[in-house]
């Protein structure tokens, strides 16, 4: 009972995070004591508020849980992401709190009084975890002691476990009014068993429709029409919108780099009065640094080369310069080193693919080997010849590495050489290797390091900002595009339609960009978005009702291509007919003496779940396939990629007995799958529904 007093505020905070992790539908906001505060509204849902305080907190909230997982902050990207995650949570709860009211769905005090004292072994692994004794098993006697403790934390434990267990029992009674029409029948589940299970093995001759030559195909506008209108639902379109943008960088500067360095210089001193058995003085790097002090030892292939570089040469309690390395800036001490029982190699090599013409490799893999033989520099080779885009601007350095990290004709290679020889070329799946053998060391090292990346100050931000709001507001007086040429800057043309959720190249699913393509008039220009990066600013070509693509926007790029490929097909249905009748004995087989150039090909133990990767999932030909019985040869079967004639050689039997084995497992994953589709299918409609009024855009910029 002590450990569970002491380690309440922990259990609060697991089902906090459990809770909302988990429920589908995640209410509750008031466990973190967030109702109330400002009345800065921030958005609503059907009237209800979304408040600034509440929102930001739960933003506060999952960016600390972030921190503590990784170590580090989390860059704008990644706070972009929570904020959209949090507020979908925030309207997802909202639109559940409303729909429990609405049917008039309750629990009561007697149903959670039950599940605590009849059926404890069936309470969330959330809450019975703080039971479990030290063999792993549920301990009852330690659970039916809490719940006769009347202490003020053991009383609060129980109070939020009870909130914790209401909401849970309405999330379940609520998804059992969504999903309460879910039926799976046998027919179902046996299409299932039969999907995963029967295994075919067969040949097959594949007729592919860009063996047709464009020349041979003649497509006109009446064709085009014609296959406009008879597949016109193809076509439908949602609401979307054309943008250019213009866009405002927010990346580093050389002062932020600067800075960055001055910055950790400033630790020197507080580094070299680091002392390995003292945690107390570890707060200059845990405090300081995304890299945390451990105080053990850690090899050479673990470490940034530019790191490792310093180590390998220094004495102990070394204080290193500023390091600039590719994962950040460092200043590292060593504070000791040992040899370890593993080696590590470092090298640098120069790729040369294989390409079209593996002997022209290879001879031009010779001649770099014979110049860097005789003397030539191997960083300038590198970057003027590597194949590996790595590291060819880096001398071609891969580091340190150990056992089993390279190929294993490379790693040979370097094992048999001796330290500062040159070898090669080597042959790998790659390519050809030539590698320069830097060193061998089995020494480990324990140090601190104060590590940071240069990011963008707020000062670089602001006048990204800036910027930014100024061409807006110009541009929204003149136009975009004379703006942005008057002052030598680059409009570029999203290619794709912007839909509702759709990604938008440069911004991803940027819910600012698409709320404005969609909201706003053709002509408008955009205050500035904050994108990965920086601050765009937007113009809107061109607007599109939902219904259908128009003839016109579809008969230049699509449906030629789309109607040459129907023709192909059809040019390729006589071909597939008389190439069946060829066929003698019953053996596919036979057709290479007719037409030594096509190949039999073959799919081995094969299944409807698991196809051949030569074929891929294809409806068309597993409808056909996967009927036919050991010998029997299909007629031609089109597809949308071409025409196939298969040969069976064997196909397993329907298993009834297995059948009856698996039917209540398959016939739940049916059920489960059928339930979570028809919620998020529910949850979708409901936001569609929903009158949802968003104002981050102006909050979060």
């Amino acid at each position: 009972m002590n450990k569970l007093r002491d380690k309440t505020h922990i259990i609060l905070i697991i089902l906090i995070l459990a809770f909302l992790a988990t429920i589908v539908f995640e209410w509750g906001m008031d466990y973190l004591g967030l109702r109330g505060g400002q009345v800065t509204e921030l958005g609503s849902v059907n009237g209800q508020e979304i408040k600034y305080a509440d929102f930001e907190s739960q933003v506060n909230f999952a960016i600390d849980q972030q921190r503590q997982q990784t170590g580090e902050d989390p860059d704008e990207s990644l706070i972009k992401m929570i904020r959209d995650q949090v507020w979908d949570q925030m309207v997802t709860q909202i639109l559940a709190e409303q729909e429990i009211k609405r049917l008039g769905i309750t629990v009561t005090n007697q149903e959670i009084l039950n599940w605590v004292y009849n059926s404890p072994q069936t309470l969330p692994d959330v809450i019975k975890r703080n039971f479990i004794d030290s063999t792993g098993q549920f301990n009852m006697a330690v659970y039916q002691q809490a719940l006769t403790t009347k202490t003020p934390e053991v009383t609060k434990f129980w109070s939020q476990v009870e909130e914790y267990l209401k909401q849970t029992l309405l999330s379940q009674k609520l998804q059992s009014v969504i999903t309460g029409t879910v039926r799976v029948t046998e027919g179902e589940v046996m299409q299932r068993y039969r999907d995963e299970n029967i295994k075919a093995s067969f040949d097959f001759v594949f007729l592919d429709a860009n063996s047709v030559m464009d020349a041979q195909i003649q497509v006109s506008d009446d064709d085009m029409k014609k296959y406009y209108e008879d597949h016109k639902n193809d076509f439908k379109r949602e609401k979307s919108a054309k943008l250019r943008y213009v866009v405002f960088p927010d990346l580093a500067t050389m002062d932020d780099t600067i800075a960055t360095e001055k910055l950790i210089k400033a630790f020197t001193k507080d580094l070299k009065k680091l002392v390995a058995g003292d945690s107390t003085t570890y707060a200059v790097v845990n405090d300081n640094s995304t890299a945390k002090f451990s105080n053990n030892f850690v090899k050479p292939n673990e470490i940034s080369p530019e790191v490792s570089a310093f180590l390998f040469s220094a004495g102990k309690d070394s204080v290193s310069d500023v390091i600039r390395a590719s994962d950040g800036f460092h200043m590292v001490r060593l504070i000791d080193s040992k040899e370890g029982t593993e080696t590590f190699s470092s090298a640098q090599h120069i790729l040369v693919n294989f390409g079209t013409d593996t002997n022209a490799a290879k001879t031009k893999a010779e001649q770099i080997a014979q110049r860097l033989k005789g003397g030539e520099d191997f960083v300038k080779l590198a970057a003027e010849n590597s194949d590996d885009p790595s590291n060819k601007f880096k001398g071609g350095d891969l580091g340190w590495f150990g056992k089993g990290a390279m190929v294993k004709e490379f790693e040979d290679a370097v094992n048999g050489a001796a330290v500062g020889s040159i070898v090669g070329p080597v042959k790998t799946q790659f390519g050809y290797h030539i590698i320069r053998v830097k060193g061998k060391q089995s020494k480990e090292f324990k140090f601190a390091d104060i590590k940071k990346s240069v990011t963008a100050s707020p000062k670089t931000k602001d006048v990204a900002r800036k910027r930014a709001e100024d061409f807006s507001f110009v541009s929204k007086k003149g136009n975009l595009d004379e703006e942005a040429k008057k002052l030598g800057l680059q409009v570029v043309d999203i290619p794709s339609y912007v839909t509702k959720g759709a990604f938008v190249p440069g911004a991803g699913q940027n819910n600012s960009v698409i709320k404005f393509a969609l909201d706003e008039e053709k002509g408008a220009v955009s205050d500035p978005i904050k994108i990965q990066t920086g601050y765009a600013v937007y113009v809107i070509t061109d607007k599109f009702p939902e219904g259908f693509y128009s003839f016109d926007e579809l008969k230049v790029q699509q449906l030629p291509l789309l109607v040459k490929t129907e023709k192909k097909l059809d040019a390729l249905k006589q071909q597939a007919a008389d190439l069946k009748s060829k066929i003698q004995g019953g053996d596919i087989n036979t057709l290479k003496s007719v037409n030594p150039q096509i190949p039999i090909q073959r799919a081995d133990t094969v299944t409807v779940s698991v196809p051949s990767p030569q074929i891929g999932a294809d409806f068309d030909f597993a409808s056909v396939v996967y009927k036919l019985q050991n010998g029997q040869i299909s007629e031609p079967i089109r597809t949308a990629r071409g025409y196939y004639i298969v040969q069976m050689r064997n196909i397993t039997q329907f298993d009834q007995n297995a059948f009856q084995q698996q039917f209540e497992t398959m016939r739940t994953a049916i059920i489960t799958q059928k339930k979570q589709t028809i919620v998020q299918d529910w949850l979708t409609d409901m936001k569609e529904k929903a009158v949802i009024i968003d104002n981050r855009d102006k909050m979060f910029r």
